[in-house]
């Protein structure tokens, strides 16, 4: 609470000072019986709310297991990587919580519960966020203190305002090619043993790149020039992955009459598939006179690693 100047009220009795005041000690705060009993009963009342249960202060307990995806026609993979699921009851914040988790709540009874898949945005632990594109679960649950109640079947989909712009997960004819700097091919596989595969879902492609011996650089691009919103709206690029080498994502974009290729994250190895999504929100939103987007892969092979290879697929352009 700020410190009041020091001043003198007649009604009251009361002298108000401020932590540097020198008045005399008979300026202190004298409350009268009335003023007392006041306190106590507003203190009584604020213990007291601090317990809405009545239970002695036992919570009631909520379980998630894990948050699912489906996904609808033309939306490609159900496969997912929501590591996190924030909790609302009564549109209130209860917490952010790492999948599985068990979490007390104050509140009992009959309550709806609210909870937003979330994502590690970059693939970054400290960038936890509930991911926008995706609908949020509600289910009503009654609280009872000291019970814990699982919240079983929690699956998201895609919110119908989503738009995907771009997808390609190399089944048909592709939108992604080598650009003239590679010194390596783009290479679409079907071995079985190596393209990406996801619970019960078909695919028959993905992509590989290998760069090895004389060659050093990788570089695939879009074909076409993509569409992105206006006004700084959310704008992500998922996709899944695997490689033993550092993998480079960016925009190579038109500004001012000149081409600007700009890096936007580099991937560590990753022994087995997974799955990133990138923030492309603030690149577009700072070049935002840039024409031609197109997004870019590619791969610098340093001396120490004798064959470099990634396996890409299921890159999806969302906003």
């Amino acid at each position: 609470m700020p410190s009041a100047p020091f001043r003198r009220n007649i009604s009251s009795g009361y002298a108000f000072l401020s932590q540097d005041s020198t008045a005399p000690e008979s300026y202190a705060m004298r409350p009268t019986s009335l003023q007392r009993y006041l306190i106590l009963f507003l203190i009584a009342t604020a213990l007291n709310a601090c317990d809405p249960k009545g239970d002695d202060g036992i919570p009631a307990y909520i379980h998630i297991e894990e948050i699912g995806l489906t996904t609808e026609p033309g939306q490609g993979t159900a496969s997912h990587k929501i590591t996190d699921a924030w909790v609302y009851i009564d549109m209130k914040l209860i917490g952010v919580f790492e999948l599985p988790a068990t979490f007390p709540v104050l509140q009992q009874g009959d309550q709806e519960v609210t909870i937003y898949a979330g994502i590690k945005i970059n693939g970054i632990a400290a960038t936890r966020s509930a991911y926008p594109f995706f609908t949020p679960i509600i289910v009503d649950v009654n609280l009872t203190p000291g019970v814990v109640d699982t919240i079983s079947n929690a699956v998201v989909s895609y919110d119908p305002e989503t738009t995907f712009s771009w997808m390609e997960d190399f089944d048909g004819a592709l939108s992604i090619d080598t650009t003239s700097n590679s010194e390596t091919n783009l290479v679409r596989i079907s071995d079985p043993d190596l393209i990406f595969s996801f619970d019960n879902e078909p695919n028959d492609y993905s992509a590989m790149a290998s760069v090895s011996g004389d060659t050093l650089l990788f570089e695939c691009a879009t074909i076409q020039s993509l569409e992105f919103p206006e006004g700084g709206k959310p704008v992500f690029l998922e996709m899944n992955y695997k490689n033993n080498h550092n993998l480079t994502v960016g925009l190579t974009m038109v500004s001012s009459g000149q081409t600007v290729q700009q890096a936007l994250l580099v991937l560590n190895p990753s022994e087995t598939w997974n799955k990133i999504y990138i923030n492309l929100t603030p690149t577009i939103s700072y070049f935002y006179n840039a024409t031609d987007f197109r997004i870019f892969i590619g791969l610098l092979r340093t001396p120490e690693t004798e064959t470099a290879t990634i396996y890409f697929d299921n890159l999806k352009l969302v906003y």
